[in-house]
C-alpha cells in the first residue's frame, strides 16, 4: 500500500508538471503581457479630472500615458498663500515622470523574464515551486510600488522642477504628483522662505533653505489604467498561489 501511495503521488506530480504547468506558465506570461500593455505609453491615455473636494484650491485635468503625465491644465489657489489664482500647464515637450509606475513596470518585466528563461520540460517540482514563488514576489513588489512613494520622492526631499510647468512655477509654489493604489495624487504647497513665521503650518528645509508651509492641498483622481492593473496583478498572484499550493500538496497525497 505505501508503494501504491507513493506511485499515486508521483503520478499526480508528473501530471501537474507535464500536463498542467506548461499552460499555467502560458497564462502567467499572457497576464504579465496584459499588465505591461496597460502601462505602455502606447496604450490608451487616461484623461483624469482634478478637483479639490472642499474648496477650489486645485482644479483642472491631467493626461496619464504610461509612466508620464503628458498633459495637464491646472488652476491653483491656496487661500492662505496667494490672493490670485495661478494657472499652469504640462505639455508633451516636458512630461512629468512618475517613477512609481516605472518601478512597477520593471518588476513585471523581471517576472516575465523568469518565465521566459525557464524550460517547462526540464522543471522539477522544486524548481517549479521556486519559479512560482519568484513570480509572485516580483508581482507583490510591483503592487507595492503603486501603494505610495518613498519619502525621498516627495516634497520637501524632492525638488519641484519648474521646467515641467508652463509658465514655470514660482519658487514658493510646489506642485507634485504621485501614485497611491489606483489613484493619481496631486499635492500642492504654498511656501514662505523666512527665518520665522507665525501663521505657518510647518517648517521644512527645502532647497537648502528654511521654508514655512503657509497652505497646502491634496487632491486625488481614480485612474482606469491603474484600476485595471491592480486587477491584473491580483490575477497573477492568485494563479501563482493556487498552483504552488497544488504542487506542495502532492507531498501529502
Amino acid at each position: 500500500m505505501p508503494r501504491r501511495k507513493n506511485d499515486t503521488t508521483m503520478s499526480q506530480e508528473q501530471w501537474l508538471l507535464h500536463s498542467i504547468m506548461p499552460s499555467v506558465l502560458e497564462r502567467l506570461t499572457s497576464q504579465l503581457e496584459t499588465s505591461l500593455n496597460i502601462l505602455s505609453k502606447h496604450s490608451k491615455t487616461d484623461s483624469l479630472p482634478l478637483s479639490s473636494a472642499k474648496n477650489e484650491s486645485l482644479k483642472g485635468y491631467i493626461s496619464l500615458s504610461g509612466p508620464y503625465i503628458t498633459k495637464a491644465e491646472l488652476s491653483v489657489r491656496l487661500a492662505n498663500h496667494q490672493d490670485t489664482q495661478s494657472k499652469t500647464t504640462i505639455t508633451p515637450a516636458y512630461p512629468y515622470f512618475l517613477e512609481q509606475i516605472q518601478q512597477g513596470t520593471n518588476y513585471m518585466i523581471l517576472a516575465a523574464e523568469c518565465i521566459m528563461l525557464s524550460k517547462p520540460s526540464l522543471l522539477t517540482k522544486q524548481t517549479m515551486v521556486e519559479l512560482l514563488e519568484t513570480v509572485c514576489q516580483y508581482t507583490d513588489r510591483a503592487r507595492l510600488a503603486f501603494e505610495y512613494p518613498s519619502e525621498s520622492e516627495l516634497f520637501p526631499y524632492k525638488v519641484c522642477q519648474p521646467k515641467h510647468f508652463t509658465p514655470p512655477l514660482k519658487e514658493d509654489l510646489v506642485i507634485e504628483f504621485c501614485v497611491q493604489d489606483i489613484y493619481v495624487v496631486c499635492n500642492t504647497y504654498g511656501l514662505k522662505f523666512a527665518a520665522h513665521h507665525n501663521d505657518a503650518q510647518a517648517c521644512v528645509t527645502y532647497k537648502d533653505k528654511t521654508a514655512w508651509i503657509i497652505d497646502q492641498s491634496r487632491t486625488q483622481t481614480q485612474s482606469p489604467m491603474l484600476t485595471d492593473l491592480k486587477a491584473s496583478l491580483k490575477t497573477i498572484r492568485e494563479i501563482c498561489q493556487k498552483y504552488r499550493h497544488m504542487l506542495l500538496q502532492t507531498n501529502d497525497a
